[in-house]
């Protein structure tokens, strides 16, 4: 079976979770990485969200980096009455022992297209300042947005 490269742009809260989840298990889904942004939480704790869904997923060494702390606009409006304080239902979810990328997600996103061989699909599924970051410059028709 043929895969598909994809890179996640997340700010997980519960949504954003079954998303990962669901990248990170798929047998067609090649999960190259994935960035996170302020959104639903605090970028911080969309790392540590993202970190821990992919412990839960047994998913192997997927990198994770921090992009965008604030909206291109305006300011932070997170949804802690959807997604509770922590952005993931304030379960109590054990902490994570995998550590955050040290590029950013910019640098990520722009190593992670370039050393692929196979196109790259870019899944973002969060507010896209890190997608309007990385689009400015040109990858050759290497990557494609999946809106």
């Amino acid at each position: 079976m043929e895969k598909t490269s994809i890179i996640l742009d997340v700010d997980t809260g519960v949504d954003d979770a079954f998303a990962v989840l669901f990248a990170a298990m798929h047998p067609a889904i090649n999960l190259l990485g994935v960035t996170c942004v302020d959104g639903n939480t605090n970028v911080d704790q969309v790392i540590a969200n993202t970190l821990k869904v992919l412990d839960a997923a047994g998913a192997g060494d997927i990198p994770v980096a921090r992009g965008a702390v604030r909206p291109l606009l305006g300011k932070s409006e997170y949804a802690e009455y959807v997604h509770g304080a922590d952005g993931m239902g304030d379960l109590g979810i054990t902490p994570s022992h995998r550590k955050v990328d040290s590029r950013s997600a910019i640098e990520l996103l722009r190593d992670l297209i370039e050393e692929s061989k196979e196109p790259v699909t870019l899944v973002p599924i969060a507010p896209l300042r890190n997608c309007e970051e990385t689009t400015s410059n040109c990858f050759n028709g290497r990557i494609s947005i999946s809106w």
